[in-house]
């Protein structure tokens, strides 16, 4: 009979220690009431931050909303790299998480996992199918692998000069392999919504984030069309992780991308972070919301390096280095 393996202790050091409960037994940890560390009341005598996870999220949602008007107005510049990632991080959710801004540590030696829907059986014709585990890169591969994968844009001169297809091409599929390693703890989707528009906007072309609105959020709240492409575009990051393939998600940003009144008139686009249009923080806010959060199913296990049976494909160089100390066998 094999030795147990043990639970990620470096998960576990996200949460505030006088949450976390743990079994008797096993000794292993139950994140079911954990509270995430936070800045929140730090001053009030609350060490490790204030220990609600409720109005821990509603603060959160709130200042990260405050924190995207203002790189509306005054974008972060950078090389759209990693580090340039980690600043927008930073930016969004300084007033939170201790740990804003940087990568995330756990857990350190086997994938990061969370539930989600399993996109290939549905596009099989399973119509309610069921959630399955997802798998997101170790968090000893976030430098090199995310690195790699954002050095691809600066090699294509930030994705300037390109036709609207060709754009949207090569968009899908840095988006889908950066979202694929999760390079922070929580807010990776409103960091990825910051920094691709961002990037969109200096390349000539808007994303539109109106468009990706959940149905109940969008104005009217009768628009199926917004609700189903941000539908598709959550479901699109899946299909990667469990496929390899970009079809939903390449659709969904297809759908979402414009170009710019300026670049449609011919007009010399700027050079650096100069976004004069505004756009809606509240529908970027919206279209970055409700992304399955991740909790105990963290602390790994052997399924996690095979999403349903679908390890990534080696044809795009994202497979992950499995072995048999990656998690507790359960």
């Amino acid at each position: 009979m094999s030795k147990p393996r043990g639970f990620s202790q470096e998960w576990v050091d996200y949460f505030i220690p006088e949450t976390v409960s743990y079994d008797p037994q096993t000794g292993w940890p139950n994140l079911d009431d954990a509270v995430m560390r936070n800045l929140i009341a730090v001053d009030l005598g609350f060490e490790h931050g204030l220990p609600d996870q409720t109005i821990v999220d509603r603060l959160e949602v709130a200042s990260s909303i405050k924190r995207l008007h203002e790189l509306e107005r005054d974008p972060i510049p950078g090389n759209y790299d990693l580090a340039h990632m980690q600043r927008i991080h930073h930016h969004l959710f300084q007033d939170v998480y201790p740990w804003a801004g940087e990568i995330r540590t756990a857990p350190r030696d086997w994938p990061m996992t969370k539930l989600g829907p399993n996109v290939k059986a549905h596009l099989a014709g399973e119509p309610n199918p069921p959630e399955v585990p997802h798998s997101y890169f170790a968090a000893k591969e976030i430098v090199p692998i995310a690195g790699r994968e954002l050095d691809r844009i600066a090699a294509k001169d930030n994705l300037r000069g390109l036709d609207r297809d060709q754009f949207v091409d090569e968009l899908t599929t840095v988006w889908a392999r950066v979202n694929y390693v999760h390079p922070f703890r929580e807010g990776n989707t409103r960091t990825q919504f910051a920094f691709f528009r961002q990037l969109a906007a200096e390349a000539g072309y808007e994303l539109d984030t109106e468009r990706f609105r959940d149905a109940v959020s969008a104005p009217g709240a009768d628009n199926a069309v917004a609700g189903d492409l941000r539908t598709k575009f959550i479901w699109g990051r899946f299909q990667f992780q469990q496929t390899g393939e970009t079809t939903l998600l390449r659709e969904a940003l297809d759908e979402g991308i414009r170009p710019t009144p300026e670049a449609d008139a011919g007009e010399d686009l700027p050079v650096g972070p100069i976004i004069e249009r505004g756009y809606d923080v509240s529908a970027l806010s919206a279209a970055a919301a409700g992304h399955p959060r991740s909790t105990g199913a963290m602390l790994g296990y052997n399924e996690a390096a095979h999403v349903a049976g679908h390890p990534a494909p080696a044809d795009v160089e994202l497979a992950h280095g499995h072995t048999a100390d990656s998690g507790y066998e359960r």
